[in-house]
């Protein structure tokens, strides 16, 4: 069946994120550079630049997230149940056709709410959800209790569930999340959907968890990896850390493994804690968050990336962009989808994730020169570039698409 008509659903119209990256970048534009129509259905601006400038179809509501309103009541209420969205989405639906339409869904629980739900099922549309985070399964939308600071492998909205406090403000929060999960139950139930994980490990993460009937697919998220340079790692002694300097993240596990080792750290990246970890851990360089084109010069000084995740994380981009684009090899917590992209000790090490002697033993591993340049050489030789190419990722994205247009 001929997909005439692509509606992509993010709660952003800008990329703040991994998820938006995709959802603007590839969802969005590449695929409205097919025969297809494309309407991206958004809640929060601004509009980005790259949506300005191709031949999307932007509806933005210009709201702001549902926990940020400073209403504190209308935010819950909207949170939960998002009227003004749902109307919209009911408006636009009227234009287009079930039997050629389809509607790919990045985000919705921050600003959107699950109440677009509402016309997409009474109208017949088929819905494909690509599994950036676990929002489907979990309240807090990442299997994360972050007052204990470990992963939580409660059923949702369980007893346990309902009286644990994971969030990471209050309890106030979570019984929003609770209720907000609730509803989303009811309005989701029932809708035709299709649900696109980005990983194995994603994928395993999930599949006994989601509450609703669903068919599945795995569609890897795409990313730019062309080769840049290949860096001298061998010669470099500095251990990489990129991301967000938050707990889950293992920012505090990659400084205690570094400060073990006795090797020199580089951290790229931003967060409340940055002042406090500068201050703890003197003898590691952090330079703050850089942007895309900026990372380079301090990439092609690392040794190895360490990614440290304590947490489920579903499909961490940075991995393959740092293998593919410089040929640098990784340390990966076995945590994270980020061990799917790495087999132990021929392209990158895995270590046992929260445990620092773990990462310790890893790092001092690393140390070697002649198993850097193997793993590097291994790297340089087998690394797929083509399997994450935003070419690639629409022709998997338009099978996916025609495969819900011609079932029942």
């Amino acid at each position: 069946m001929k997909v005439k008509n692509i509606i992509v659903v993010c709660d952003f119209a800008n990329i703040t994120g991994g998820a938006e990256r995709v959802a603007v970048s590839t969802s969005a534009v590449s695929l409205a550079e097919t025969d297809s129509n494309v309407v991206m259905f958004t809640g929060k601006g601004s509009v980005c630049d790259e949506l300005k400038n191709s031949n999307v179809h932007v509806i933005c509501l210009n709201q702001e997230e549902a926990i940020k309103d400073s209403n504190r009541l209308r935010g819950i209420i909207r949170g939960i149940y998002n009227r003004s969205a749902r109307q919209e989405m009911e408006k636009l639906l009227k234009e287009y056709d079930p039997k050629d339409t389809v509607i790919h869904m990045h985000g919705w629980s921050k600003v959107l709410s699950s109440s677009i739900f509402i016309p997409i099922k009474r109208m017949g549309f088929k819905v494909l959800v690509t599994m950036h985070d676990y929002f489907l399964q979990c309240p807090n939308g990442c299997c994360y209790d972050f007052q204990k600071k470990e992963i939580c492998e409660r059923e949702a909205l369980s007893i346990d569930c309902v009286t644990c406090n994971c969030d990471k403000r209050s309890y106030i929060y979570k019984l929003y999340r609770i209720i907000r999960q609730i509803g989303m139950h009811k309005l989701v139930k029932g809708t035709d959907l299709y649900v696109a994980f980005i990983s194995k490990f994603n994928e395993n993460v999930s599949e006994k968890r989601i509450p609703f009937r669903y068919k599945k697919m795995v569609i890897t998220n795409p990313i730019n990896v062309e080769l840049r340079s290949i860096v001298p790692a061998s010669k470099n002694k500095k251990y990489l850390y990129i991301g967000r300097l938050s707990y889950e993240k293992g920012i505090d596990f990659f400084c205690e493994g570094i400060t073990k080792a006795g090797v020199s750290g580089l951290v790229i990246g931003s967060g409340d804690r940055l002042d406090d970890l500068k201050k703890k851990y003197p003898m590691i360089e952090f330079v703050g968050w850089k942007q895309q084109a900026e990372m380079k010069e301090y990439i092609l000084q690392a040794r190895a990336l360490v990614f440290p995740s304590v947490w489920y994380e579903g499909a961490p981009l940075t991995i393959p962009e740092v293998m593919g684009g410089y040929c640098l090899p990784c340390i990966v917590s076995d945590c994270s989808a980020g061990k799917d992209y790495i087999q132990h000790e021929y392209n990158g090490l895995i270590y046992s994730g929260k445990k620092v002697n773990a990462l310790y033993k890893a790092i001092c591993s690393m140390e070697s020169d002649a198993l850097v340049t193997k793993l590097q050489s291994n790297i340089e030789k087998d690394f797929n570039r083509e399997k994450y190419s935003s070419e690639h990722h629409v022709i998997k994205l338009m099978e996916c698409y025609e495969r819900m247009l011609s079932e029942e």
